[in-house]
């Protein structure tokens, strides 16, 4: 199965031409010169949509799913049913999750086999956006991220192996990154972790625990498309990803 993944779109959108049976995405899709609900509401349902249906999936249960970021203001206003009419566009393509699990399904020699996905949007407070909850709150909000994951997506990097870093431009720093994350990654096990948020984090795959880590934002510091799009194979008859 070939899963592929990106966050901090920013309004911009990667060419994708092979076709995929996962698209994970972790964040910040709206465009960054206007944070109006308003406005991020209407591209969320013309460019975003558009964008959806035009990617090629390989087969008819190939997805998306998605959480949002501190970026998508609207979309932390959303109600489930807003959500739920996001998808309706998208054909049912899409899963959009807010502090959710998902179960992807897909079949397999002898029958049908899944992957429990789960997806927070939630960040640690360093201004006034969107998601961005104090440490209690980020503690009771990734207590909640279950035990037996297959794959986990947040908006937010953890403050370790440099996934949180910023390595590009004038705020350079090595301790940026959210604190609350390693510990409840460790917990739960889960394969895959995908996040995005800080751009310039390490884009390599390395390991929090037994799992397989990386940042996946598109754009670098300057808001500019930079960073290639992960493309990862999972194995269904091992159950593992395939790096």
């Amino acid at each position: 199965m070939k899963i592929i993944a990106s966050s901090d779109l920013h309004g911009f959108f990667p060419e994708i031409k092979e076709e995929f049976d996962l698209l994970l995405i972790c964040g910040d899709i709206c465009p960054v010169e206007c944070h109006a609900r308003k406005f991020q509401d209407e591209w969320l349902h013309d460019d975003f949509v558009s964008w959806i249906n035009s990617l090629p999936f390989k087969n008819p249960w190939s997805m998306v799913v998605m959480t949002p970021g501190n970026h998508d203001f609207v979309m932390e206003s959303y109600s489930r049913e807003d959500y739920d009419g996001l998808e309706r566009m998208c054909n049912y393509k899409l899963k959009i999750l807010r502090n959710e699990l998902y179960e992807f399904f897909f079949p397999v020699s002898d029958g049908i086999d899944s992957l429990k996905i789960f997806g927070t949007p939630y960040c640690t407070i360093f201004g006034n956006w969107a998601f961005m909850r104090s440490p209690e709150i980020l503690e009771e909000k990734f207590s909640q991220i279950p035990e037996g994951i297959d794959i986990l997506i947040s908006h937010d990097a953890p403050n370790v192996n440099k996934l949180g870093a910023i390595t590009q431009g004038y705020y350079k720093s090595d301790t940026t990154g959210n604190a609350f994350l390693p510990k409840h990654i460790e917990r739960v096990k889960p394969k895959l972790h995908v996040c995005g948020h800080f751009h310039s984090g390490n884009h390599e795959l390395t390991k929090i625990g037994e799992t397989i880590s990386t940042n996946v934002s598109y754009v670098n510091e300057d808001y500019d498309p930079f960073w290639d799009v992960l493309s990862i194979y999972y194995d269904e008859e091992t159950r593992k990803i395939i790096e």
